[in-house]
């Protein structure tokens, strides 16, 4: 290929040259020497009077245009709420003199709507055409053409309290290892009304069921406070709780395993001649068990009872049973759970 030098523009300069043949183009040209002279004062003021005799004349004569009209709802009954906001304008195409037309559409007077509904909860909708008589009156001066929207909706409901019972997710608690909960959840209160629409309160539950927001384990005894969420996917918004949490408490125990020989009783046997005729196998029954650790220096053996009603002469065996008067054990297990019954020659 050929070596090709390309020349790169002096920009300065050009930007100069145009300058200057702008310049001579302004001086040659008596038109634009003409128009520096005007008196652009008196041009704007003949301009904008026009424009307003103009408009004057206009709004005299009459004209059709679509106007809104603010829509006033009323509502005579006290226990009732809206489900969705009612219409709060309404279209209308109207005929009539400019200067009344501007002024309705300025919305200068009182230029509104008022619907007054008697039975909110029974009505859903109501036909525009139902509504010319009174927009006539609204809009004196002005013939109502039609309205542009063909009905208008309201969704109303009632007002009414639905209590229900507190239960507490125990699941949601944590606890550190050994650590249990001992007794009852108490609860304050124990039951929350809500208040709202009566066809959002038909979908609650009869139980409240709330869970613990702390991840803390526990190691100690629990005073928490549970915020009261509504249930369901309710609209939250037109649903107010009687209080805004419950307070949750309950006890709380370190537990340690333990295991013994347990010390057997045989009961129900005929006599005691017939007692001293049957052996257990094997001898010895070991039992383990759960108990809080402040109880386990204060606690005696635990009875194990052979009972003879209940030996299966089949295989000549027979269930050991533990009987407790107290809740103090947890996960008692006995070894072996069966025992063998031998008759002693």
């Amino acid at each position: 290929m050929p070596n090709r030098k390309y020349h790169i523009p002096d920009f300065p300069k050009l930007i100069k040259w145009v300058e200057e043949k702008l310049n001579n183009f302004v001086e040659n040209s008596t038109f634009l020497q003409d128009i520096k002279t005007w008196d652009w004062s008196a041009m704007i003021v003949c301009f904008m009077t026009a424009f307003i005799f103009w408009v004057f004349h206009s709004l005299n004569e009459d004209h059709t245009s679509t106007i809104e009209i603010p829509v006033i709802v009323k509502v005579n009954e006290e226990n009732v709420v809206a489900l969705q906001e009612p219409p709060k304008y309404v279209s209308v195409n109207a005929t009539g003199n400019g200067w009344t037309l501007l002024s309705k559409s300025l919305r200068i007077g009182n230029s509104k709507l008022n619907i007054n509904l008697e039975d909110p909860v029974s009505v859903k909708y109501l036909a525009g055409k139902v509504l010319l008589k009174e927009l006539s009156q609204v809009l004196k001066g002005l013939k109502v053409n039609y309205i542009l929207e063909d009905t208008l909706a309201f969704d109303y409901d009632t007002l009414t309290n639905k209590k229900l019972a507190v239960k507490i997710d125990t699941t949601s608690f944590h606890f550190q290892n050994g650590y249990r909960r001992v007794g009852n959840i108490n609860v304050i209160p124990d039951s929350v009304i809500f208040r709202g629409p009566s066809t959002e309160l038909a979908r609650f539950p009869n139980n409240l069921l709330l869970a613990s927001e702390d991840a803390q384990p526990i190691a100690e005894n629990l005073n928490e406070y549970i915020p009261i969420e509504i249930p369901g996917n309710n609209d939250k918004r037109l649903i107010v709780s009687q209080y805004d949490e419950v307070k949750v408490s309950f006890n709380v125990f370190y537990f340690i395993s333990s295991t013994e020989k347990a010390k057997l009783l045989k009961v129900n046997f005929p006599e005691e001649e017939v007692i001293e005729k049957f052996s257990l196998v094997p001898d010895d029954v070991y039992i383990s068990y759960i108990i809080r650790e402040d109880l386990i220096n204060n606690i005696d053996s635990i009875p194990v009872v052979v009972d003879y009603k209940d030996i299966n002469w089949a295989d000549s065996t027979v269930t050991p049973k533990v009987f407790l008067d107290n809740d103090n054990y947890e996960n008692i297990l006995l070894s072996p759970k069966y025992l063998r019954v031998q008759k002693v020659n």
